[in-house]
């Protein structure tokens, strides 16, 4: 049996552009596999704002940053049924982060699974991302 990866993101730079939310945006953006690298930064203050990931099989192989800009707003990372690992499960639809600015997450898809790396701008708290 090999470990040889099915999936290669060595010639994937880590962030290839940026996109700014704003206050008065719609609150929802969809991230194509296109979007892989794009740094996506949340100024929506006093709102959520959700990201919807794309199917799995068009997510392999890429990876997006999403950052949190306000203390006063929330980060919502949705995905097909059950199938993103991080933060508190193991098998979660959705990834909620913190009120807090630079709360941060990196999500990678292999294909098979959206892998979110999360971390909070909180300094006494590491990762406070919830799930759903």
């Amino acid at each position: 049996m090999s470990n040889a990866p099915t999936v290669l993101m060595g010639l994937v730079p880590l962030i290839r552009a940026v996109v700014r939310t704003a206050a008065t945006s719609n609150q929802t953006t969809t991230v194509t596999a296109d979007d892989s690298g794009t740094l996506f930064v949340s100024m929506d203050g006093g709102t959520t704002h959700t990201f919807t990931l794309p199917t799995l099989a068009l997510g392999a192989g890429k990876h997006w940053i999403f950052f949190n800009g306000q203390s006063t707003s929330y980060m919502t990372i949705t995905g097909p049924t059950d199938k993103i690992i991080g933060s508190d499960d193991v098998t979660a639809t959705s990834i909620i982060s913190d009120a807090v600015a630079a709360s941060a997450a990196i999500v990678v898809c292999d294909g098979t699974w959206y892998y979110a790396i999360t971390t909070s701008g909180a300094k006494t708290t590491a990762g406070v991302w919830t799930t759903a």
